[in-house]
């Protein structure tokens, strides 16, 4: 398959390829002078409290909303480059978004708020992240067998001891649709290649289930239809478990990789200055501080006075922050990502088609 096969068929694998049937979920006045229209790979339950409190603090400003899978947008920002509508995208899938970045996608943005962010936590004046949480494994606690994982190692373990228990009930992201699923994976492959390898051996023995996104892992976690989901977005997964006594989530103790949620501004953005309003929102204290104590997300500035909060990622065992750096080019470059998803294909017995 060439590139420019390759390519399309990841487009065309996207879930919702059907660009932009709906319409934006409205935040704010309709009457309000001036319209932000921002995608984001995030769902709205995690967001809608931040956006309405935004636009509470700014009634001159309205806010359409996009939730976006996360390769669905990549592609959406290349193909809008010379006239995009959206001002602001937010993706958790930080190699896609340092490609956009490093491709020439976005504009530089400078102010006290993203001044005081860690250089580690932006690229360029372009990129900048504002949550850091962790990768998660979600257990439902009536229908696993047997003790619940700890690490990878104690869940290859459950696999191989309850084979017939775990069949078709372990569900993890289909790379070949979920940016962030990829990123995921291929941070796996880099922190543990044996370990991760054998992972995978056993998730293609037993027909691992492929998602295209989280709430749908969650969803089949929650009924009991799946037994475990892995590499979950951590806040997404500890707001189910808060609210449902039948889940658990787990931080491996091996390593829990830390992913950080990301923005930018398209470089020919119609409404860079409300983007950039925004964006000093969601680094600022009230926003920073929402994201904590109302569960929404972990915020890249958490409030260390509460060391229990769940919200202040604890890990039992090492992290692993994916950084924002050139590294994570290395995994997009085409030859590379062709072969690590036909080597996943092939690990979990799956052909292109399925």
């Amino acid at each position: 398959m060439n590139r420019f096969f390759f390519c399309m068929s990841l487009m065309l694998s996207v879930s919702g390829a059907k660009l932009w049937a709906e319409e934006p979920v409205w935040f704010g006045k309709e009457d309000a002078l001036r319209v932000l229209y921002i995608n984001s790979a995030m769902d709205l339950a995690s967001f809608e409290p931040i956006l309405t409190e935004f636009v509470a603090l700014h009634p001159d400003i309205r806010v359409a909303y996009r939730d976006v899978n996360t390769l669905e947008l990549y592609y959406q920002t290349i193909k809008e480059q010379k006239k995009p509508q959206a001002s602001l995208v937010v993706s958790s899938a930080m190699d896609l978004h340092l490609k956009l970045v490093n491709d020439g996608y976005a504009q530089t943005y400078q102010s006290s708020f993203t001044d005081r962010l860690p250089e580690d936590f932006k690229w360029r004046n372009q990129l900048f992240a504002f949550s850091l949480e962790p990768i998660v494994m979600l257990v439902n606690k009536k229908a696993f067998p047997g003790n619940l994982p700890e690490d990878r190692q104690s869940l290859l373990q459950t696999i191989r001891q309850n084979e017939k228990a775990v069949t078709k009930r372990i569900g993890t992201y289909d790379i070949r649709k979920s940016g962030v699923g990829y990123l995921l994976a291929s941070q796996d492959a880099r922190q543990a290649d044996v370990t991760w390898g054998r992972l995978l051996e056993a998730f293609g023995s037993h027909d691992v289930q492929t998602y295209c996104c989280t709430h749908e892992i969650i969803d089949d976690v929650a009924s009991g239809k799946l037994v475990l989901g892995y590499n979950l977005l951590g806040s997404y997964a500890s707001q189910r478990a808060r609210d449902d006594d039948r889940l658990k989530m787990i931080l491996p103790k091996d390593y829990t990789l830390m992913l950080m949620r990301v923005a930018l501004i398209p470089k020919s953005a119609p409404n860079a200055e409300d983007a950039g309003i925004f964006l000093d929102y969601l680094l600022s204290d009230k926003a920073q501080g929402m994201m904590q104590t109302q569960g929404l997300l972990f915020p890249i500035r958490p409030d260390l006075n509460n060391p229990n909060d769940p919200y202040v990622v604890n890990a039992p065992g090492p992290t692993g922050v994916i950084e924002l750096d050139q590294q994570l080019l290395v995994g997009r470059d085409y030859a590379k990502q062709k072969r690590f998803i036909r080597n996943w294909e092939m690990a979990l017995e799956i052909s292109e088609d399925d």
